[in-house]
């Protein structure tokens, strides 16, 4: 009997310990790029609510640093799959071009009373990518995530209410500065000697921003149904200043704190890490596949995305030389691997707007009207034939 008795709970001992495991393997330790200025993605922000963290997601919810992936709502209607791209950063000059990282864009010499400081203007652009991946259900009714206002619709009646919904909101993201202990590349002037260092964020811009419908592997991009069209708006202009904010925690988890020599910092305001905020709404629209009776046999979600390329204008006081990657790639637009559904009557008329196709349709009724010619009218075919090559017989006498 106490075997019988312990049993039970053994199983259920067995069972935590199973799913202790698979906790552990879920939590993920994320690893911030190495260099000593880098960027990641702090957070989403969707009509006004800020989400920072796996819990406040539905399906997916995968939060990878300088990758996201996640959906506010049920993951077959409402507000989209949103899917963030971060790339590395360049240091570059004001032509855009990259140069080595103790080549500076500029350099600035500011006294302040007994205070000399020597600060070296830096440039640094990084590129953000937000885009749509509209999501449907196998119908009809089809639940779907694009501005296609019913579920079904069989050519007369339509309805549904699980459509899609606008992404009104914005994305954060951090720059930081991280330095390593360095030399200084700077040589001090005479009778002046140089001590530690500082580095801030004075300004970023929109450099320049892209937006778009996403193209498949071919580059097609058909154009949405008038009744389901797609939009990307609200973003920030090219030339334009980018919020900045402090990394205060609201944005996930605080980039470590560097310990710059306070004394050495023009303001009190500049920080060294900050981030920055990229609003835009954006709403996927929808290819619709009809039957010869007017009813939607499929929908296909036609994807948007934005780009910002941004401009990140850096002080740096003498001391270290701030590390970056050499050369890395700049991103592209995004491409989706998938053909558009046509349905049966667009194809035909695909078919027949082909030169070719009305080439042979020319050639194969003018064979289909002498066979019948000859079936049923034997004469009129004698009389053609006499009219056309007794007269060349005619001429060549």
């Amino acid at each position: 009997m106490s075997k019988i008795r312990k049993s039970p709970l053994l199983i259920v001992l067995l069972v935590l310990m199973l799913l202790v495991g698979v906790i552990n393997m879920l939590k993920l330790s994320l690893i911030s790029p190495g260099w000593e200025i880098y960027d990641q993605i702090g957070a989403l922000r969707h009509n006004d609510i800020i989400y920072s963290d796996a819990s406040q997601f539905t399906s997916p919810k995968e939060l990878m640093g300088v990758y996201w992936k996640v959906d506010v709502d049920d993951p077959y209607y409402g507000v989209p799959t949103i899917m963030i791209e971060v790339g590395d950063i360049h240091h570059v000059d004001f032509t855009g071009q990259d140069i080595p990282n103790d080549q500076y864009a500029k350099t600035i010499t500011v006294t302040r009373g007994t205070e000399t400081y020597y600060l070296d203007y830096h440039i640094y652009l990084y590129t953000i990518t937000i885009r749509t991946i509209a999501d449907k259900s196998t119908g009809p009714p089809w639940l779907h995530e694009t501005s296609w206002p019913h579920e079904w619709d069989n050519g007369i009646i339509h309805g549904g209410d699980r459509i899609g919904e606008k992404f009104a909101g914005g994305v954060y993201t951090k720059f930081v500065i991280s330095p390593w202990k360095g030399g200084t590349y700077r040589t001090a002037p005479e009778n002046y000697v140089l001590y530690n260092c500082w580095a801030g964020v004075m300004n970023t811009y929109v450099l320049k921003k892209e937006m778009g419908q996403i193209a498949n592997q071919w580059g097609e991009t058909p154009d949405p149904d008038s009744v389901a069209p797609m939009f990307v708006k609200g973003g920030l202009d090219d030339g334009n200043q980018v919020p900045m904010l402090e990394d205060d925690g609201t944005f996930g988890t605080p980039a470590p704190t560097v310990n710059w020599d306070p004394s050495l910092s023009p303001d009190v305001r500049i920080e060294s890490t900050v981030v920055h905020y990229l609003p835009i709404e954006m709403l996927p629209g929808c290819k619709l596949s009809r039957n010869i009776m007017g009813s939607v046999i499929d929908i296909a979600p036609a994807d948007v995305f934005v780009m910002y390329n941004l401009r990140v204008d850096v002080l740096q006081i003498h001391g270290f030389t701030l590390e970056t990657a050499y050369k890395p790639p700049t991103p592209k637009p995004p491409t989706d691997f998938y053909s558009w559904v046509k349905s049966f009557w667009e194809s035909v008329g695909d078919w027949l707007s082909n030169p070719w196709t009305l080439f042979l349709l020319g050639i194969l009724g003018s064979f289909i009207l002498l066979v019948l010619l000859l079936l049923f009218a034997p004469g009129v075919v004698t009389i053609i034939a006499t009219a056309l090559f007794g007269r060349r017989r005619k001429g060549k006498g």
